[in-house]
C-alpha cells in the first residue's frame, strides 16, 4: 500500500494516528444531560427529551469529526471555530475553500443563505478560490453514494454546491474508501 500521496509531506499512516486522537478526544468529552424544562414535562417525555438531546450531540460530533477528517487531509486546513471567514476548511494550494455540513437538512432557509453569503463574501476577495458548500450526507443512501456537484451563480458569483461521494472523491482522491473505513473503525473503537 503506498502510504504518501502526491504532496511528499503527506504521509497517510500519519494522518491516520492523528485522526484516531482527534475521534478519541470528540467522542470522550463529556456531554450535557440537562433538559430544559416544560411545565408539561412528564417521567416519559423527559426521557424521550434525553434521547433526542444525546442524538444531537452525537451528530454534532459526527459533523466535527468530518471536519477533523477533510480538514487535516493532504493540504487542507480545519478553520476551525473563530476564523475570520466563518468557513470550516481551506486549501491554499488547491486554492478551495468549503463551508461543510453533515447532511443536506443540516441548514435551515436563513442558515444556509447565510452560509452562502459568507462563501459569497470570501469569493469577493479571493476570486481566484473555489468556494464550496458541501454536504457529507444526502436524505437517502442512493443520492449519497451518486452524490453531485452543481455550479451556482450566487449574487453574480459562482459558488459550488458538493454533495456526498463526489465531494468525498473530490476532496480524498483515491484513498476516499480508505479513510472512510478508517473512520467508521475508529468511530466503533470509540463507543
Amino acid at each position: 500500500m503506498n502510504n504518501i500521496s502526491l504532496d511528499s509531506d503527506f504521509i497517510l499512516s500519519k494522518y491516520f494516528e492523528l485522526l484516531d486522537n482527534k475521534i478519541k478526544n470528540i467522542l470522550f468529552r463529556n456531554e450535557k444531560d440537562i433538559l430544559t424544562y416544560d411545565i408539561l414535562d412528564t417521567e416519559k417525555t423527559k426521557i424521550n427529551k434525553l434521547i433526542v438531546l444525546k442524538e444531537k450531540q452525537r451528530q454534532m460530533k459526527i459533523g466535527e469529526i468530518w471536519q477533523e477528517v477533510l480538514g487535516n487531509y493532504n493540504g487542507y486546513i480545519n478553520l476551525k471555530i473563530g476564523h475570520e471567514s466563518g468557513l470550516d476548511i481551506i486549501c491554499h494550494s488547491k486554492k478551495i475553500v468549503i463551508e461543510l455540513k453533515n447532511r443536506t437538512n443540516t441548514d435551515n432557509a436563513s442558515s444556509k443563505k447565510s452560509n452562502f453569503n459568507k462563501l459569497l463574501n470570501f469569493k469577493k476577495h479571493n476570486p481566484d478560490y473555489r468556494c464550496i458548500y458541501a454536504n457529507i450526507n444526502d436524505n437517502t443512501e442512493k443520492k449519497t453514494l451518486k452524490g453531485s456537484i452543481k455550479k451556482i451563480i450566487y449574487d453574480g458569483f459562482e459558488i459550488e454546491h458538493h454533495i456526498g461521494y463526489m465531494f468525498l472523491n473530490f476532496i480524498l482522491e483515491n484513498d476516499t474508501e480508505l479513510i472512510i473505513n478508517f473512520v467508521k473503525k475508529t468511530i466503533d473503537k470509540y463507543t
